[in-house]
């Protein structure tokens, strides 16, 4: 997952707080400011460490790995959240274009709409480094591969020609990726369901893509209507039916754009 806008800014502020906040510390008590200094730096720098060099690493992977398919044999929360994103650890069965298959472990933020493309038994799209096992990254872009995470709500893919899936699965990673972005800085709200609409297509399983009409009810402003967009679990579809209240995260610098908070 690519971190928000909202997530770096945050770094960047608390960086900057940091070093203010050190230089001030240091200018009142040499003594104590270094104290100070070095357990920011080793606190700040490890979270840093633990949670962003994975994603650094998947950014190189992504552009020098090799293409293999992976199996989901295991999945568990690491109890870290980065701007309301978990961020998970997946135990994977690789098996890679040459070679015998093997296990590793991974990282990774998601969103909490996400949640129902990580289940045990799923195949996904990654890229390897040959030369380190304990290199992988998570394929999004998963091109042909992708396909099998898709079906229609009439059956299998098998119907579709490879352009009208390859149109599908970039219509739902582009739902995907503004609806990520709004997770990271959108403002949280009620909202009440007018209508429901299946989009005809069903994600890893029976987890249909629909869009969403909304009456959202914030704090800040009046009320207004919007559209929302997305994926969610086959097992919430009752809780996303006309009159239902649900939770909402909506841009309040263009409130046309709204994404559902919980699925």
């Amino acid at each position: 997952m690519k971190m928000g806008i909202g997530g770096w800014i945050g770094i960047i502020v608390g960086g900057l707080g940091g070093l203010i906040g050190m230089a001030v510390a240091i200018a009142a008590s040499p003594l104590f400011g270094s104290i100070f200094s070095l357990f920011f730096i080793i606190v700040f720098g490890g979270v840093f460490w633990m949670i962003f060099r994975p994603m650094m690493v998947q950014n190189k992977l992504m552009k020098t790995g090799v293409p293999a398919q992976a199996t989901i044999l295991g999945v568990s929360d690491t109890g870290v959240t980065v701007n309301n994103s978990p961020q998970i650890k997946l135990l994977l069965q690789v098996s890679p274009p040459t070679g015998m298959p093997y296990q590793v472990e991974t990282k990774l933020l998601i969103s909490r709409l996400q949640t129902y493309a990580y289940q045990p038994g799923m195949t996904i799209a990654v890229k390897i480094d040959p030369n380190d096992k304990d290199k992988i990254a998570i394929d999004y872009s998963g091109g042909a591969d992708s396909a099998s995470a898709y079906s229609s709500n009439g059956g299998s893919m098998s119907n579709y020609t490879p352009q009208q899936i390859q149109d599908m699965t970039a219509m739902i990673s582009k739902i995907n990726d503004e609806n990520m972005k709004l997770m990271a800085y959108g403002e949280s709200a009620r909202a009440i369901v007018t209508k429901y609409t299946p989009m005809g297509i069903n994600v890893n399983g029976e987890n249909p893509a629909v869009t969403l009409e909304l009456e959202v009810l914030p704090q800040s402003r009046s009320p207004f209507k919007a559209t929302a967009k997305g994926v969610i679990m086959a097992t919430s579809i009752p809780k996303f039916q006309p009159g239902e209240e649900i939770f909402v995260k909506f841009d309040p610098n263009n409130i046309a754009k709204v994404t559902v908070e919980h699925s």
